[in-house]
């Protein structure tokens, strides 16, 4: 099953609709690249599906690159999501954490944490084990926020950087909290970016509905817009 790009805006909304409203969504990107045009064409599927707020934890400072360059933008009268980003200050995580779970109400549409790899990075001198039981309460207490107004919570993350070693010994490699998200994820998506005809291959590896499981949508990334096409998707 596939959908590919139409013009037929009924089906702008789709991207969005595939993240569930009461669990954790776990985005697996082949590459950095890969993440950013994801993400890219998640603001407009949000946009296309009614717009709204979002509650953007940026921990790579890519997206909000992309925001201050004006690639991408954050509001405007042309574009109704509303990004509330959050760029966290090395070791300060926590203060973070407690000003975005605050700023969670009825009006947020999306909840993005942008990615774990970047939380690694924040501490240094902290064990990886450590960091991962931290990583996994955080992810945990976000989760719970967001569900509380039935609001998806996307955790983005890298499959190259699936491993990374741990410094005490370098034979030993341990998992980014990887184990806990592929269990505890209601929704899990894979994206693949293809240079030849720029397009962005995203496969739903789990999903709350059974039938949607393996689908693969296509995605043009210059303009987001889609068309079913042989396959009915049964969003409830």
């Amino acid at each position: 099953m596939s959908m590919v790009v139409g013009d037929d805006n009924g089906y702008a909304s789709v991207l969005f609709n595939l993240l569930d409203g009461n669990g954790i969504n776990l985005l697996v990107a082949e590459d950095a690249l890969a993440r950013i045009c994801f993400l890219s064409s998640l603001v407009r599927s949000v946009e296309r599906g009614g717009g709204g707020r979002m509650v953007y934890i940026d921990l790579d400072t890519v997206l909000t690159a992309y925001v201050m360059h004006g690639i991408m933008n954050k509001s405007s009268k042309d574009v109704s999501v509303k990004m509330d980003i959050f760029i966290p200050d090395r070791g300060r995580f926590e203060a973070l954490l407690a000003d975005a779970c605050s700023s969670i109400d009825d009006d947020t549409r999306l909840v993005v944490l942008d990615s774990i790899h970047g939380f690694y990075h924040l501490y240094n001198g902290v064990k990886v084990a450590s960091l991962n039981q931290l990583l996994t309460s955080y992810i945990s207490l976000l989760a719970m926020h967001a569900e509380m107004y039935s609001t998806p919570f996307l955790v983005t993350s890298i499959r190259k950087r699936m491993m990374m070693v741990d410094e005490q010994n370098k034979k030993d490699k341990k998992l980014y909290s990887t184990r806990y998200l592929w269990s505890k994820s209601s929704t899990i998506l894979s994206a693949r970016y293809v240079h030849k005809d720029y397009r962005l291959l995203v496969r739903v590896v789990k999903h709350r509905i059974d039938t949607i499981r393996n689908t693969m949508l296509e995605l043009m990334i210059n303009d987001i817009y889609y068309k079913q096409q042989d396959v009915n998707l049964p969003f409830d």
